[in-house]
């Protein structure tokens, strides 16, 4: 057992079943002959609208939660899921946000945080009360800016997303057009090092690295069933 699992414990590591599991297993096939695909109830083959995603902590570990895949309508059952798990991802950021400390990042405002209650009522003065959290991961990325003569460091973290859900016919959508409210979860700082005169500067607006993207159903397979 090691220190992210005794740091977070294994019973919160994987997300609840879907309970339209075998419909989400199909819409990876593409055609499903014989049948009207189509994500809104009443309407044939009812394909869920979330898939599970895979959250790195570290090198060994990993946890799971639901997210939308993008364009598909979300039906009830993932509504349902995504609210009765919501208490658990949210524990999983608590103890992140422990352990590194964090940065709030709103339309207007960008302050480093120290606990998950703080990122919450930043949240709430920003007048958004989360419905569902988005988490992406960024791996650790180094970049070589020859035109600026400088090299970019952004170590792993965590970048989180609230998002407000809307009624429409026959399930939900993410409301559009969103505020951005979030936080980032850094395990080092990022930099950028000049090449001539050596000089380092903290900057946390590189955007520099890509976001894991694992997902169970692969989600590249989701996206090109749709």
């Amino acid at each position: 057992m090691n220190e992210a699992s005794l740091f977070i414990s294994s019973d919160m590591m994987n997300a609840p079943e879907h309970p339209l599991a075998d419909n989400l297993e199909l819409s990876m096939a593409g055609d499903v002959k014989g049948e009207k695909r189509d994500s809104a109830p009443g309407n044939g083959l009812r394909i869920p609208g979330i898939v599970k995603r895979i959250i790195p902590i570290d090198n060994t570990t990993s946890w799971e939660y639901w997210w939308c895949i993008p364009g598909q309508l979300l039906l009830p059952e993932d509504v349902a899921l995504l609210q009765s798990d919501y208490n658990r991802v949210e524990s999983i950021l608590t103890k992140l946000v422990w352990l590194w400390g964090g940065r709030f990042i709103g339309d207007e405002t960008s302050r480093e945080v120290n606990n998950w209650s703080q990122v919450l009522e930043l949240g709430r003065e920003s007048k958004i009360n989360p419905d569902v959290i988005d988490i992406d991961f960024f791996p650790l990325t180094v970049k070589t800016n020859e035109a600026q003569g400088n090299i970019g460091v952004e170590p792993a973290y965590w970048h989180i997303e609230f998002f407000q859900l809307e009624a429409t016919d026959g399930g939900y959508n993410l409301q559009e057009p969103k505020k951005a409210c979030g936080c980032q979860i850094w395990t080092g700082k990022p930099f950028v090092k000049q090449l001539d005169t050596e000089e380092a500067m903290i900057s946390y607006d590189l955007g520099i690295a890509q976001p894991s993207a694992m997902t169970s159903p692969p989600w590249q397979t989701l996206l090109s069933s749709n």
